[in-house]
């Protein structure tokens, strides 16, 4: 195993060792990890499935070399090591906007719109991104496209990321509505993405 296989295989370790310790601490603090869906439930849950899904598909990607070769639709037949060094700049970049997320908010997160009392997060790489957590979901889909360059899955990639958009739109709404003039003035100063 070389450099950037091992790589490969620690940073997208990462996303999903962060989300499990994170479920544990919302657990362990008697909170539940979901909300209230932002948009239809029939586009809301598939597109956070395709998401958690990539997430596995990236990690046993990057253990196992030929996974790809079992997904529909290729677009090519061999990974050159360019294209592994480029998966692992965008795993780099991903795990710097959702680790980072993951602890500013803490026990605040929640899939969907929270159901308790919660806080505005503008600290730490909230002050670059208002959505870190999503923003990183496209250097994660992109690292997972160059591992397992399937159109099949770059489809269903695409899906989840137009869908998160709008539940990212419904998102601002409701800080809006509940911290008014705060939450209008942090969306005048950070990007939604980067």
């Amino acid at each position: 195993m070389n450099l950037i296989q091992t790589g490969l295989i620690v940073l997208s370790g990462f996303p999903i060792l962060a989300t499990a310790a994170l479920a544990y601490q919302l657990l362990r603090n008697g909170q539940g990890a979901f909300g209230k869906p932002t948009i239809t439930p029939a586009l809301f849950y598939p597109a956070k499935m395709i998401a958690a899904i990539a997430f596995v598909f990236l990690f046993f990607g990057s253990l196992q070399a030929d996974l790809f070769l079992h997904f529909p639709m290729l677009i090519q037949s061999e990974i050159v090591d360019v294209q592994k060094l480029l998966a692992l700049v965008f795993l780099l970049g991903g795990n710097l906007l959702l680790i980072p997320a993951y602890y500013t908010m803490s026990i605040f997160t929640r899939v969907g719109l929270p159901t308790r009392p919660h806080a505005l997060q503008t600290d730490g790489v909230y002050k670059v991104s208002r959505n870190p957590m999503y923003a990183s979901f496209l250097f994660f889909f992109t690292a997972c496209f160059l591992l397992i360059p399937s159109v099949f899955l770059a489809l269903l990639l695409v899906f989840s990321l137009i869908t998160h958009h709008f539940i990212i739109k419904k998102e601002e709404h409701f800080l809006a509505s509940e911290f008014g003039e705060d939450y209008h003035s942090y969306k005048q100063i950070t990007a939604r993405y980067l």
